[in-house]
This record gives structure tokens, C-alpha cells and sequence, in this order.
């Protein structure tokens, strides 16, 4: 299980071991843009930005807030009962979710896409499947009225703080190696760094 997320600007210095021998040291972070306060408005955006640079087909439906975990976001939900809740009602989330055949083939620019014809053997793909069809990763945009802490559980660590994260989720299909187009050059990070306000980041989270 695994994901690769795009977050605006790291506070921390970089450095897994300089962190926890000598203690998270903040970055300066340019103000938030008060229009990215409207969560919504915010994520109709994110979502053209993929769009006009041919990374998601345009919805054909409103999303709406996706209530469920994912990989990135798991430890802001707390147990209750045998149920997993959003644990702090003071923090405002947005999520949108969309499945990996929302995404489009030119995904490929931006990061490693896994298809059929990747995790059927050869010669073995059933005839009904579409060997070109996207089975990883999803895409989540998750948007937050005050910044959090992204934690990388497999170290307990924390690698960021943001108040936006664009998480590409591969789940059993995730390996390390996988997610290594993305660049902070690329038109895209461009576009988003613009619309934050600040340097975007990208995150490998185990």
C-alpha cells in the first residue's frame, strides 16, 4: 500500500534524520490566499487544471465529498465503535475522489499509471477487459480549512504540514519505484504553486 502526493509548500527541513534527532524546524510559508478558503471553489480549480492539461477526463458529474480514509489521510480518523471517524469536527475537509479509468492516458507525463495489460500475465488477459484501462492509481484532492500533519506511518514521522494535497493512490499496485515523473518544473506544478500561492512538494508515502 502506498501513495505519492503533491502538497503545498513543505514546512520541515527535508531530512527524515534531521527531523527526529534534532527536531522539526519550520520553512517560512508565504499567507494562505484567502480565496482558497472556499474549499469547493478551490477544488473546481485543481480539477481544470488536470483537465486543460489532459491528465483527467472532465467529470461528467459534480463530485461531492467523499467521506472515506485513504492512504494519506488515515491518521485524521480516529476508531469509534467498530467504525473509523473523522476525528477533529473543528477541521473542515473537502475530499474528491476519482477512479483510475476517470484518469487519461497522458497521465503518463505526470506519473506511472498501472493498466490491465500490466497486472494480467501475458496471453492471459480475458478478452472482456480493455488492456489499456487504468486500474491504479485513483486521484484524491483533499482540501483543508487549517493545515495538518502528513505523517509517514511506516517511520511515524512527519513530513509535512499542508492545507492542500493531491494524493494518486496505487493501493496494492504501489511500489517505490513507480511514481517518479513528477517535476516541480512541469506546467501543471506551475499552474498549482500559482493557485496555492506557494511551492507545491511531492511526497512518497509508504
Amino acid at each position: 500500500m502506498g501513495s505519492f502526493v503533491i502538497i503545498t509548500e513543505e514546512p520541515y527541513e527535508p531530512g527524515w534524520l534531521s527531523r527526529n534527532l534534532f527536531g522539526a524546524t519550520p520553512r517560512p510559508r508565504p499567507p494562505r490566499p484567502d480565496e482558497t478558503l472556499d474549499l469547493t471553489a478551490t477544488a473546481d480549480k485543481i480539477v481544470d487544471a488536470f483537465v486543460e492539461h489532459g491528465y483527467l477526463h472532465h467529470p461528467l458529474a459534480p463530485p461531492i465529498h467523499s467521506p472515506e480514509e485513504t492512504h494519506a489521510t488515515q491518521t485524521l480518523f480516529t476508531d469509534s465503535g467498530d467504525q473509523r471517524v473523522w476525528a477533529d469536527p473543528n477541521l473542515q475537509w473537502l475530499h474528491w475522489a476519482f477512479e483510475p479509468r476517470c484518469l487519461r492516458r497522458d497521465i503518463e507525463g505526470l506519473l506511472q499509471p498501472v493498466t490491465n495489460e500490466d497486472v494480467w500475465p501475458d496471453g492471459e488477459l480475458p478478452e472482456s477487459l480493455d488492456p489499456h484501462e487504468m486500474v491504479a492509481p485513483t486521484l484524491d484532492i483533499h482540501l483543508f480549512s487549517q493545515p495538518i500533519e502528513l505523517i509517514e506511518r511506516t517511520y511515524d514521522a512527519k513530513v509535512g504540514h499542508p492545507w492542500a494535497m493531491i494524493e494518486f493512490h496505487y493501493g496494492e499496485f504501489f511500489h517505490e519505484g513507480r511514481p517518479r515523473r513528477w517535476s516541480e518544473e512541469q506546467p501543471l506544478a506551475v499552474d498549482l504553486a500559482k493557485l496555492f500561492g506557494c511551492r507545491v512538494e511531492a511526497r512518497l508515502l509508504t
